[in-house]
């Protein structure tokens, strides 16, 4: 293996290195504020490989932090956070979220998937369920 490929399969990798079960049955997970520097501020957000699957973390707030799966209903295009209109935004065809993930604007015709998450000090406790 080239030296290149090596530090791309390290540098993917690294956000499953910093998710630790919480509990034995592997359904809570959680994830050290100090590996997702975007996440410690107000309206920071960071999209993670987790287990596989991508997952968009948004802190909306002093104490809230929400996951969402960042695939878009319609066609599957991966949205972005817009930190200063504070929506979710698909960049394929524009449909748009709150950063609940509940659809505002189409063409999709489902809100994101939400998943569990919450603050317990420096970690975000969540659930992929």
């Amino acid at each position: 293996m080239k030296r290149r490929d090596a530090l791309k399969v390290l540098g993917s990798s690294a956000a499953l290195v910093t998710v630790l079960p919480v509990l034995a049955s592997g359904k809570k997970l959680a994830l050290r504020l100090d590996k997702a520097e975007k996440l410690r501020e107000v309206g920071g957000s960071v999209l993670l490989k987790i287990k596989d699957k991508d997952v968009l973390f948004i802190r909306t707030g002093e104490e809230v932090i929400r996951a969402l799966d960042p695939l878009c209903p319609h066609k599957q295009c991966t949205v972005k956070y817009d930190p200063g209109q504070d929506l979710i935004i698909c960049p394929c065809h524009g449909s748009t979220y709150t950063t609940a993930g509940k659809l505002l604007k189409g063409p999709a015709t489902k809100s994101l998937t939400a998943f569990e998450a919450t603050l317990s000090g420096d970690r975000i406790i969540f659930s992929m369920d």
